[in-house]
């Protein structure tokens, strides 16, 4: 697809290893290599690996969660923005719809689009009520929403609001790990013959790792692999130790794409067992290389996984009963069968999320004011 070459800003809450942050800078760079002039702007850090490569770059070099940092950024984006001139400012996050938008109005900025990678009920309270106030009044010209799910998160909005809505869903683009089942799980200091549930993302409440933790505690000779960092590490450790299983719980630490794509070479079985999410990247990640899933119900996980023929490309799961996570857990690593069936169902679902069909999405989106 090829469209009038723009100037695009991507104005993002902060930098982290989130999903939203490096997702924004990913769709930048291909943006940016179909010929649109593009610049990815973090309001500020709250994390200290560097920036992803390209043009990205800092409103404030610093985390502002508890400063007065705040009241400088509208100042110093608006600076960026009027040197930048961008025909199209698209907001990841809520912080970033609320004075991203706001700012980017003022700098005469005509295409206004605003990137919803949660359900809306997810947001502060007072950001949720200021973007819905922003959306209905004209300050976006456009939002995305990442699925049919988020987009139902605002079905009690403004039809003002609502009618700007688009649904864009995420799309995955990897290069496959050249390593076998045992060279992984050499290279990542993993058993070579016990079984590996793997579960990929930050460790916040949101990914619901607890009750992981406490389905494969019950199972003999199987481990449970969290590549992800955050700030339940120290409680999860803790749990994992209440319970007996220290030795079969692996932090792994944030790992790059590359070794991503080797860790899912080692393990069995990928789970997810998230309250909410977006879309999870990851869940698409493991479905493109055909790992068997398991995954909560909510909706959600139930779009990206049920196909149109209704039948589902992964077990779904309840949010609050391990038992269900250790039966369903336990059933398939004991059945090859069963695994074969479902990695088989993941990877034909997969190709439906392309990485292409996303940046025809958000090419489309920047290009109406």
């Amino acid at each position: 697809m090829s469209l009038q070459k723009r100037r695009i800003a991507f104005v993002v809450s902060f930098w982290s290893l989130g999903g939203a942050p490096q997702v924004a800078a990913k769709i930048a760079a291909a943006l940016e290599a179909r010929g649109h002039e593009v610049e990815v702007l973090y309001l500020y850090r709250r994390s200290e690996h560097p920036l992803p490569p390209g043009p990205c770059a800092l409103v404030i070099d610093r985390d502002v969660s508890v400063s007065l940092g705040y009241l400088l950024i509208p100042w110093l984006l608006f600076r960026r923005l009027r040197r930048f001139r961008p025909d199209t400012v698209i907001s990841f996050s809520p912080l970033a719809h609320v004075l991203g938008q706001v700012v980017a109005v003022l700098s005469g900025v005509r295409g206004r689009v605003a990137a919803h990678r949660v359900v809306c009920s997810e947001y502060k309270p007072v950001l949720r009520f200021l973007d819905r106030v922003l959306g209905t009044i004209g300050a976006y010209t456009g939002i995305a929403a990442v699925s049919n799910a988020v987009e139902a998160s605002v079905a009690g909005y403004p039809l003002a609001y609502r009618r700007k809505v688009r649904v864009i869903h995420n799309g995955v683009s990897r290069i496959p790990s050249p390593m076998g089942r045992a060279q992984a799980r050499a290279a990542f200091n993993l058993p070579a013959e016990e079984g590996i549930v793997l579960a990929v993302g930050r460790l916040a409440d949101q990914k619901n790792y607890p009750l992981l933790i406490d389905a494969v505690s019950r199972l003999e000779r199987t481990h449970l692999v969290v590549a992800g960092s955050g700030q339940r590490k120290a409680a999860l450790e803790s749990q994992a130790a209440a319970l007996g299983m220290s030795d079969r719980l692996h932090l792994l630490g944030h790992l790059s794409k590359e070794a991503l794509s080797d860790l899912f070479r080692a393990c069995d079985l990928f789970a997810l067992a998230s309250t909410f999410e977006g879309q999870s990247n990851a869940l698409l990640e493991a479905m493109a290389e055909g790992m068997p899933i398991v995954a909560s119900d909510i909706p959600e996980q139930i779009e990206t996984l049920r196909g149109p023929d209704g039948r589902d490309a992964g077990i779904l799961l309840p949010v609050n009963d391990p038992n269900a996570w250790t039966d369903a857990i336990r059933r398939t690593l004991g059945d090859p069968g069963l695994r074969q069936c479902l990695s088989d169902a993941a990877r034909e679902r997969a190709r439906h999320f392309t990485f292409d069909r996303m940046i025809d999405g958000f090419e489309q989106v920047a290009g109406q004011e």
